[in-house]
């Protein structure tokens, strides 16, 4: 891709912000970033969390919509953005960025759908549990452990649907559990037999919630 800019930004900059008209893509070098819808409540409700390798912003542009999210760095983070023309004219050129984008695409509606149905019906616990295991997978640093969660408390609230007081509350009960383990204000998994005993968690709520159904 030509013509990149390279831009960097410090924890709490944003990046873009919902209902704007997309100028460009950008392609996450270093950092994370969560995008998140403002609820009618007037809460914000993270809809994904995005690391390196990954690229920001191309969907509306795609279709020609505004932005149905902000975006904003959790961390330092430098991106690239490539402008509006620069990228529809590679695209149109480029087969595997086409490929890649639809990747892409498909993963991003996977996720949204997902986080939409999880509100739905499962419970706090639940939807905990396995924000956990997507966040061991983002945070992870090839096979180094302990994995370090450095979301704050706030942000993964918004990101499984709770109020600060309910998740308090339930990462108290983990770390009883010891399911968790706590480093001031970071989440630590320590090793594989941990993340182990969080699946194991999540399949035990699931088993029991199909069972409830049957009965």
């Amino acid at each position: 891709m030509s013509r990149g800019v390279e831009k960097r930004v410090a924890r709490g900059d944003i990046i873009f912000e919902e209902g704007l008209v997309p100028k460009g893509i950008y392609i996450l070098e270093r950092g994370k970033v969560k995008l998140f819808q403002r609820t009618l409540s007037g809460t914000d409700q993270i809809m994904n969390i995005h690391v390196a390798g990954e690229i920001i912003g191309y969907r509306p542009l795609i279709s020609n919509e505004r932005y149905p999210v902000t975006a904003t760095a959790l961390e330092a983070a430098t991106l690239v953005f490539i402008p509006r023309k620069d990228f529809l004219s590679l695209l149109e050129r480029s087969f595997v960025l086409s490929n890649t984008l639809l990747r892409f695409l498909s993963h991003e509606f996977t996720v949204w759908v997902n986080t939409i149905s999880l509100h739905a019906g499962t419970t706090v616990r639940e939807r905990l549990l396995l924000n956990l295991l997507i966040l061991s997978v983002k945070y992870r640093e090839k096979t180094k452990w302990p994995i370090r969660i450095t979301l704050s408390k706030a942000d993964l609230a918004s990101l499984v649907g709770t109020s600060n007081e309910t998740l308090a509350r339930m990462l108290k009960k983990l770390k009883t559990e010891k399911l968790i383990t706590a480093r001031g204000r970071m989440l630590e998994l320590s090793g594989p037999e941990q993340l182990k005993k969080i699946q194991r968690a999540l399949l035990l709520l699931s088993d029991n919630a199909i069972s409830s159904k049957l009965t």
